[in-house]
């Protein structure tokens, strides 16, 4: 069971985490105390009895048996801690996270030089018809409330008219509606004429037919002020309500004119808007791919350290296996001093003991 265990300095601050299993050393720690009872001592002893190793001796094979037997052990905790297999693993995720940053880097220079193009172009735009457009449509709120106050005006005289209540702002609200769009759109309609004289005609039938509508409305709107008969009424005349209503068109038109983008202007604009959102598009993607970048190197520096923490952990095993074998070994040593008959201490004992093989070798930093 691998686990890692947390241990902090004493101000609390600073947490650091070690590779553990604790399982293993309890299994290693047992296995030395086998040998020791078993091989080491056991070994010693019979030695002794035949006064072995010789005191001229300067080698020493007799206590092959436990280096074999702690050889044995670093093997055991190879398997255990999977050195190999977990280098393997790791080298192969670096390998396959380089080749998918290398391929995430290539897209990041094709998305950030799309980008600079894009950009170049919408500088070489004119991004003032964006201004025009939202001026433009803050105007139409006034255009609006100018429709609102016909709306009310028409619904008066309707009312006059004996229509209902609820009839007379329905069909009010159509004819201000109705002198809304007109505003809108008579600057386009004036110049479908082809010639100058043309324009002129289809202006002044334009003007003729809405003067003719709001002087039948200011009729029956003095007639709902007067209170008298539409032919006898005085003072209040119906010309003054067309002409109100004609101001409402003139002035609504020209808020249009001077100020609605024509259809060119409209088409430019889009153009813009829509390099515009292919602009913003990139630099979203510019972000997920950095962002998709720093993952992945955040989950190599990640796996870095548990390569580091494998390493360290397996250096600690090495040591730890080392100093059982060379207690061991001491053992040995004072045992077969003590039960030996002729009191000689063999030269070979006096040899620097020897370095049990490093199992940790495939592991590279």
């Amino acid at each position: 069971m691998k686990k890692q265990t947390k241990n902090s300095v004493s101000d609390g601050k600073v947490t650091i985490f070690r590779y553990q299993q604790k399982d293993l050393e309890e299994a290693l720690l047992k296995e030395h105390q086998v040998i020791m009872e078993e091989v080491s001592i056991n070994l010693a002893r019979d030695l002794a009895q035949l006064n072995k190793p010789e005191a001229d001796k300067t080698e020493d094979h007799y206590s092959d048996p436990i280096y074999s037997a702690y050889r044995k052990m670093g093997i055991q905790a190879k398997k255990e801690l999977q050195v190999d297999i977990e280098s393997h693993s790791i080298t192969s995720d670096k390998a396959e996270a380089d080749l998918e940053l290398a391929d995430l880097e290539k897209q990041l220079h094709g998305k950030e030089n799309d980008l600079r193009l894009k950009q170049r172009e919408l500088d070489k735009e004119d991004n003032t018809l964006l201004k025009r457009y939202l001026r433009y449509k803050g105007i139409r709120w006034f255009l609006l409330f100018i429709i609102l106050v016909d709306t009310f005006l028409s619904a008066t005289a309707l009312q006059a008219m004996q229509y209902s209540l609820l009839a007379s702002y329905v069909v009010g609200t159509a004819i201000g509606i109705g002198i809304f769009v007109i505003s809108e759109h008579l600057p386009q309609i004036i110049k479908k004429g082809r010639t100058i004289a043309q324009q002129r005609l289809i202006g002044g039938i334009s003007f003729a037919i809405l003067g003719v509508l709001f002087y039948v409305l200011g009729i029956f709107r003095t007639a709902s002020i007067t209170g008298a008969e539409i032919a006898d009424s005085e003072g209040i005349k119906p010309i003054y309500f067309a002409c109100l209503n004609m101001f409402f068109v003139i002035v609504s038109t020209m808020a249009v004119y001077f100020n609605k983008l024509s259809k060119a202007e409209r088409q430019q604009l889009d153009e813009w808007k829509l390099k515009k959102e292919e602009a913003e598009s990139l630099e979203k993607q510019i972000r997920d791919i950095k962002s998709k970048m720093q993952s992945i190197r955040t989950q190599n520096a990640e796996a870095e350290l548990t390569r580091k923490q494998l390493l360290i952990y397996a250096q600690d095993v090495q040591t730890l296996i080392q100093s059982y074998y060379e207690q061991s070994l001491r053992t040995f040593y004072s045992t077969n001093l003590i039960h030996r008959s002729d009191g000689k201490t063999p030269q070979c004992f006096s040899n620097e003991i020897p370095e049990l093989p490093i199992f940790y070798n495939d592991l590279k930093l």
